[in-house]
């Protein structure tokens, strides 16, 4: 296992040094959006679907571009912020509605990340519907991260403490808590041996949106541009397709889902929301012949022999 780790790290190091500019520009791509979807998958792996994670995201970039943009700070400042937006905004929210389940968890989930939406589309001076252009690169050492291969090595660093992070998170006795409280009738067995749920449930949903918010503003600085257009419900939902496709089995099937279908669609750019119409078939398709997703396909093709 460690051997595979060190060859995933070689290969994610070394990779974009050989490849073309547009092949770099995927590569970010996949990063960002394993990034995220490993958040999805945090949350989905304690019984909980969300569908608003875009407004938490939104939230990590807005911040950082107006930090950038109106205050004129670093971008590293914004950057450093943003985890904190999106961390206490996910906190607050989290008190409030980790007691529900199903549906009604999703719905609020989807209206808070509408509501994120819809407030920066409405107030100007926070873009309005035309969004906050004119975001600066980072500068590292003195040096602007201009180029596709400078901002790819801040991408992976990014991404790579946001999936550690959660992945460590889950391998704790906190982590471990957290599969107690998949059902009601288990949260409730836990409560009765002194588990404080709510508690557990909160900061875990707040950890998940403060890595959201992180790579958010990592993502608003290589666009340059944060708008109400990007981080809208279907980019929610995407992030969950991304995790089933790539199965919850583990923490690699969310991240072999989003590579997989984040490199078809940057591919399929130019067909616009057929794009999720594709992505909508290839989950069915998933759901029908692959339950576990990705992952279980070397496992199926073993027993296929």
């Amino acid at each position: 296992m460690n051997a595979a780790r060190l060859v995933v790290a070689l290969v994610l190091a070394l990779l974009p040094l050989l490849t073309p500019t547009y092949a770099q520009h995927v590569a970010i791509v996949v990063l960002i959006n394993a990034a995220y979807t490993v958040g999805v998958y945090f949350m989905l792996r304690m019984g909980y679907l969300t569908l608003g994670h875009a407004g938490y995201i939104a939230l990590g970039a807005y911040t950082a571009a107006l930090v950038s943009t109106r205050l004129g700070w670093s971008p590293w400042i914004g950057i450093a912020l943003a985890p904190l937006v999106a961390g206490a905004a996910g906190w607050g929210l989290g008190s409030l509605t980790m007691r529900l389940r199903g549906i009604y968890f999703s719905l609020s989930v989807f209206a808070f990340g509408e509501i994120v939406n819809a407030t920066f589309r409405a107030v100007p001076a926070l873009g309005g519907p035309a969004g906050v252009a004119g975001l600066p690169r980072p500068a590292f050492a003195g040096i602007a991260l201009e180029s596709h291969l400078a901002y790819y090595y801040l991408v992976l660093a990014a991404a790579l403490a946001c999936g550690t992070f959660l992945y460590r998170l889950q391998g704790t006795r906190f982590g471990f808590a957290l599969l107690t409280l998949r059902t009601a009738d288990e949260e409730r067995l836990a409560q009765s041996i002194g588990i404080d749920t709510p508690r557990y449930k909160a900061w875990a949903f707040a950890a998940c949106c403060a890595a959201a918010g992180l790579m958010g503003a990592v993502h608003a600085h290589y666009l340059r541009f944060v708008g109400p257009s990007i981080f809208t419900f279907l980019y929610s939902t995407d992030l969950v397709v991304f995790a089933m496709v790539g199965g919850l089995g583990s923490f690699a099937g969310p991240l072999i889902g989003a590579a997989v279908l984040t490199a078809l669609g940057e591919q399929l750019f130019s067909v616009g929301y057929y794009k999720s119409l594709v992505y909508a078939v290839i989950l069915i398709a998933i759901i029908l012949a692959l339950p576990g997703g990705l992952l279980s396909l070397p496992q199926r093709l073993r027993r296929a022999r």
